[in-house]
């Protein structure tokens, strides 16, 4: 009797170090903050999300080998530039797995390196819009072709909208896919169903030309009160879709520009709409970048800052963001990166890697 009273009183003990272990974890968890890295692929794509919790999520893969360069440098031989790039970032943010890799779509400067880190770090999970793509043109489709044998090795999700991307700690949901959008406005979003009056007078595009770009996985990244929108190459007409007649997917903290800056995406009446305080633009100096999409995002409403991955050369004196804000500002010194880290109560900071400048903002709510 008195030993099933001590192993009574055992159990209770070791199921309270357990819960009280539970708590300190999920404690310093929130302490995290949720950090974001938006690499130079010169004109490219790839995003790392480290989340509070230790998983991490990188959204493409930048360009193969060292296209987006001059011709001198694109055709070097042995060249593993963004792959090299992504890779120093991992180990910055010590990341040894990849725990979700999502492929917005397979041009080849998304996709491009998806095979070369599958070779050099475990990958998990891999979330695209299915495998196949609408332009298999010699020459576009060897990027894709590339990533099909390493996708076999991975579990494979296929996006659909309205679907989550289960990263721990983060609540990501995909809002376009294999050329559809969400129907219905996203739940708990603020702003999220309301009529977008600038609508009335919205114009729409001829169809894109380069098709994949209309397949491409957009996802919202939500950490509390924080929100994300990376829509990949989405189209023009697509970003109208979600915000006409009402905003689907309600108002952001950060806008990650749509198509690298290019003016076949960048609709106002998707930019204003979602009154982001911070854009960031993955353009390179000669990709991307338009000074029609730079207008645009320049006087959204809300907007604080718009970060750029490059200085853009067709932006000039007057449509690139001031020197502070540009990580990379010419074609000989690059590859660097900008930083944002959030804590639980939305305030962020970004820092420019390449001269380290950093910039606080509050939480909405407290002075700004």
């Amino acid at each position: 009797m008195q030993n099933a009273f001590l192993n009574s009183r055992a159990l209770i003990v070791v199921a309270a170090l357990v819960t009280a272990a539970a708590t300190i974890s999920a404690q310093q968890a929130q302490k995290k903050p949720l950090d974001i890295y938006f690499l130079d692929t010169e004109g490219g794509q790839a995003t790392l999300f480290v989340s509070p919790s230790g998983q991490s999520m990188l959204v493409d893969t930048g360009f193969p080998g060292n296209q987006g360069m001059p011709p001198a440098e694109a055709n070097a031989p042995g060249i593993t530039r963004d792959a090299d790039r992504i890779m120093a970032v991992l180990k910055t943010a010590n990341i040894s797995v990849l725990d979700y890799v999502v492929i917005t779509h397979f041009h080849g400067d998304h996709v491009g390196n998806a095979a070369e880190l599958a070779h050099r770090i475990p990958i998990r999970h891999f979330v695209d819009h299915g495998a196949y793509t609408v332009e298999m043109q010699p020459g576009r489709d060897a990027a894709f072709l590339s990533y099909l044998p390493v996708r076999e090795l991975a579990h494979v999700s296929v996006a659909k909208p309205g679907d989550r991307i289960p990263v721990e700690g983060l609540d990501v949901q995909v809002v376009s896919s294999a050329g559809e959008t969400i129907k219905e406005p996203m739940a708990g979003a603020p702003g999220a169903g309301a009529p977008n009056p600038l609508c009335r007078d919205a114009k729409l595009m001829e169809q894109d030309a380069t098709p994949e770009n209309f397949e491409s996985v957009g996802i919202v990244v939500r950490y509390g009160g924080f929100r994300l929108v990376d829509l990949g190459d989405l189209t023009w007409n697509q970003e109208h879709a979600l915000a006409c007649p009402n905003n689907l997917v309600g108002t952001m903290t950060v806008f990650h520009t749509t198509r690298h800056g290019d003016p076949h995406s960048g609709a106002p009446q998707f930019v204003d709409a979602i009154r982001a305080r911070v854009a960031v633009m993955n353009n390179g100096e000669r990709k991307g970048g338009s000074p029609e999409y730079w207008q645009t995002v320049h006087e959204a409403p809300g907007l604080e800052d718009f970060w750029q991955i490059h200085r853009s050369a067709a932006g000039g004196a007057d449509r690139n963001s001031p020197e502070q804000f540009l990580a990379n500002i010419n074609e000989t010194d690059h590859g660097h990166y900008i930083k944002m880290s959030v804590k639980a109560d939305g305030s962020f900071t970004m820092t420019n890697e390449r001269t380290g400048f950093t910039k606080e903002y509050p939480a909405r709510g407290k002075a700004q």
